[in-house]
């Protein structure tokens, strides 16, 4: 069984990169180049889960890649030529899915509810959505039918032009035992865009939103436009 830690550590919180703490580099081997200094507000990778490998520096001659663009999630490592078997960066990758399951099961006796807010689209619909919070911060959303009230899965998308103050009061009043009732699927898919293995959270049988999980399986991915959303128009 694959232990994980019982408080799992954010990876980056919005509004308090690096958690606080100052990071000291190593010194570099010999004749080896460090690399450029992160984008404005964006926090260093956490160091490799024990066991795995860093991923190697660039070959001589070769330009790095342009660090991340503020609050995003640092890329993995370039893919394997076609038909070279899976390197040891990638294997390491595949071998933290189960740990990122267990954080995201662990993580799942924090979980609380957030706050409730409504967008109005470009062609005037309105999305009614929820925060999903852990540690102060939004890690996932929940979507509601405006004109009813009742959580959304995944993939529908009900158009209105409107949503009523009752209907908005009867989501938040409903919200803590809707988040409380979310199961941690055990499963998860890599999404190698955002550095992040996604577990699928459920509720009465829908998939109705992700948690993230960072490569190395234990720490989790604030939603960071989700929580820019809820600052601006949550209540």
């Amino acid at each position: 069984m694959v232990n994980a830690q019982d408080n799992p550590p954010l990876l980056d919180r919005p509004t308090v990169p690096g958690y606080g703490h100052t990071l000291v580099p190593s010194p570099l081997p010999p004749g080896q180049v460090p690399p450029p200094p992160p984008a404005p507000g964006m926090t260093p990778p956490p160091p490799p889960a024990p066991g795995m490998t860093p991923p190697p520096p660039p070959a001589p001659g070769m330009t790095p890649p342009p660090p991340p663009a503020p609050g995003m999630t640092p890329p993995p490592p370039p893919a394997p030529q076609p038909g070279s078997p899976l390197t040891g960066v990638y294997q390491d990758i595949i071998n933290n899915a189960s740990l990122a399951v267990a954080t995201a099961q662990k993580a799942k006796a924090y979980l609380s509810a957030g706050k409730v807010w409504s967008m109005t689209g470009p062609r005037g619909e309105v999305e009614v959505k929820a925060a999903i919070v852990y540690d102060g911060t939004a890690v996932a959303v929940l979507h509601f039918n405006p004109s009813s009230g009742s959580i959304l899965p995944l993939g529908i998308h009900v158009v209105e032009t409107g949503v009523s103050p009752q209907i908005t009061e009867n989501i938040k009043r409903n919200l803590p035992t809707i988040v409380s009732s979310l199961k941690i699927l055990n499963g998860a898919e890599y999404r190698a865009p955002e550095s992040a293995w996604c577990i699928p959270l459920a509720y009465k049988n829908m998939i109705v939103a992700h948690l993230k999980i960072y490569t190395d399986g234990i720490h989790i991915i604030p939603d960071y436009p989700a929580n820019q959303e809820m600052q601006a128009y949550g209540k």
